[in-house]
């Protein structure tokens, strides 16, 4: 890149910095989640590649159903949108989720989602993941 250019983007970037844009005053923003660990209180890392990918689901567990024992290799936020989730880690945690909380899901630890409530329980889940790689890996392989 040429000198120029590159003055013109510093310039152009500490201007966006020294006046951030302000948002409408119909727009509201909230934040749901900001955090360095997962609902089990351990260190987020993302995966180590030049291949990242974001990817987002929206899932919905119908009464009495679960997802399964599963684990995820990749970071992951959930926000539960309707109805309630009981996650619960092997290693014997349990985190009752309701609608409107978001958290950081466990990652490498065998875990499994269930609706014990008497309505369906619709979460968004966003992984940041890699091309090529699941980010979600069942118990058997299944």
């Amino acid at each position: 890149m040429k000198p120029n250019a590159t003055l013109y983007i510093v310039s152009l970037l500490l201007a966006f910095v020294s006046h951030p844009v302000q948002a409408a005053e119909d727009v509201k923003i909230t934040k749901l989640l900001q955090s360095t660990t997962t609902i089990e209180g351990k260190a987020i890392a993302y995966p180590p590649s030049d291949k990242a990918e974001m990817s987002a689901l929206l899932v919905e567990i119908a009464p009495g159903k679960e997802i399964g024992l599963h684990m995820h290799p990749v970071p992951l936020v959930v926000y539960m949108l309707e109805g309630e989730l009981d996650v619960e880690v092997a290693d014997g945690g349990k985190h009752k989720i309701p609608a409107g909380k978001a958290f950081l899901e466990v990652v490498n630890t065998w875990h499994n989602g269930i609706n014990r409530g008497d309505t369906p329980a619709k979460f968004l889940v966003v992984f940041a993941g890699e091309i090529g790689k699941s980010n979600l890996i069942r118990a058997g392989g299944k």
